[in-house]
């Protein structure tokens, strides 16, 4: 008998699949997957947050425009805020958008006890007023909306509402121009 014929010098399938090293890539890659994954939906949330928050502001400044040109003058709230859903029918649920409009305060402590506020669950605590005052008075035109947020990803989360929202804002300070 040769050595190479000999029981004992045949390597057991066990002794192979221990030593066998082809599978370490598939084995790292499992093991990172996971976390690039994550981090790719993070990045993507993040992205579409922003363009979000970026369509909200548009949205505003073009409602805040049509209010300071006069052109909202006979407009009841519901209408005005018809106007401003036409503007953002792509991302948001018009039904969602919340729209206040009024006087702008003349002090700082004012302006945060004009802002509206929220219970733990995402409802309002106070109804939204709606009103426009004769030029050239100072408004203020506030637009929220609650965006739904997937958190848990890494351990994020965007939201800053109890009910598991972010509360998106979108604020414009305008004086109305005089009617020529």
């Amino acid at each position: 008998m040769t050595a190479k014929s000999h029981p004992a010098h045949r390597p057991s399938a066990v002794r192979k699949f221990l030593c066998c090293e082809s599978g370490g890539p598939a084995a790292e890659f499992a093991l990172v997957a996971p976390i690039i994954i994550a981090v790719i939906l993070a990045a993507l949330e993040v992205a579409e947050i922003f363009l979000a928050k970026a369509y909200l502001e548009t949205a505003t400044e073009t409602a805040a425009r049509f209010v300071m040109t006069n052109q909202a003058n006979s407009m009841t709230q519901a209408q005005f805020q018809s106007q401003v859903c036409a503007e953002i029918t792509a991302l948001f649920t018009c039904a969602n958008v919340i729209v206040q409009l009024e006087t702008a305060p003349s002090s700082a402590s004012q302006m945060s006890a004009a802002m509206p506020t929220f219970t733990s669950t995402g409802a309002l605590t106070t109804p939204t007023t709606f009103s426009i005052s004769p030029a050239p008075t100072k408004m203020i035109l506030i637009v929220m909306y609650q965006w739904p947020v997937f958190g848990g990803m890494l351990g994020l989360n965007f939201s800053n509402l109890g009910n598991g929202k972010l509360l998106m804002t979108s604020t414009q300070i305008f004086q109305i121009e005089p009617a020529t």
